[in-house]
């Protein structure tokens, strides 16, 4: 990105719509497994691949994970690279007619992770999985931009300080020292922290300088979009 440009384009879905409803299978497929046929915990394993390098290249719209592995390729994937999964364990997938509550869960958290361009942990955090699951009946039924906008919803209830806040809050600046140290003005950041300014179309080089302070990457400075309707 250059210093002359808007973030805007960092808060797009990471890959291309026609490769979302393969990565809506794999993350069904993969929670459908874990849960009924090798018998993990909803909550445990949802952090566990909320936590997993898979779970950042699913973030990043990385081909062989969003449309080329099933669900029980990325279970063991992620599995083998946190040591989770006790090989002796790993049975075939059971075959089922319908989908599971938590088919419809996994399935439905990678459209709102690719339509909110957020990571799955904070998604998590907004909305557990393991509640997640219990709303399978009836929002099964609602489009997947309805679920997108319940969890959005959670999101400002969950958030309500931006992210710029957030970090400058866990790095211990006031906004005064994180305008001298970034060089970015003080009335900006206060603006951006109230949302009076929208951080999303903030030029680059100021993304880049409060980042470089803040030791992030410009795109956790960026604020989810809701404009689902």
């Amino acid at each position: 990105m250059t210093s002359a440009c808007s973030a805007h384009d960092a808060l797009q879905p990471a890959y291309d719509v026609l490769y979302l409803e393969d990565a809506m299978g794999c993350l069904g497929g993969f929670f459908d497994y874990a849960i009924n046929d090798y018998g993990a915990e909803a909550a445990e394993i949802a952090d566990v691949f909320a936590a997993s390098p898979q779970a950042r290249q699913f973030e990043r719209g990385a081909p062989w994970v969003v449309s080329g592995r099933s669900g029980v390729e990325l279970f063991w994937d992620v599995s083998c690279s946190l040591g989770y999964a006790e090989p002796d364990k790993m049975t075939e997938p059971s075959f089922r007619i319908d989908r599971t509550p938590e088919y419809w869960a996994g399935w439905v958290a990678a459209y709102v992770q690719w339509r909110l361009a957020q990571p799955f942990r904070l998604l998590f955090a907004a909305l557990p999985f393991e509640e997640l699951v219990p709303l399978y009946h009836p929002w099964h039924e609602a489009s997947e931009q309805r679920v997108a906008a319940l969890v959005a919803e959670r999101w400002r209830k969950r958030f309500p300080m931006t992210n710029l806040a957030r970090l400058r809050d866990a790095h211990g600046f006031t906004q005064r020292e994180l305008a001298e140290l970034s060089g970015v003005g003080l009335r900006s950041i206060q603006m951006y922290e109230q949302r009076n300014k929208d951080i999303n179309h903030a030029r680059g080089q100021v993304l880049q300088r409060l980042a470089r302070t803040l030791h992030c990457r410009m795109e956790n400075l960026l604020e989810p979009e809701f404009d689902l309707v």
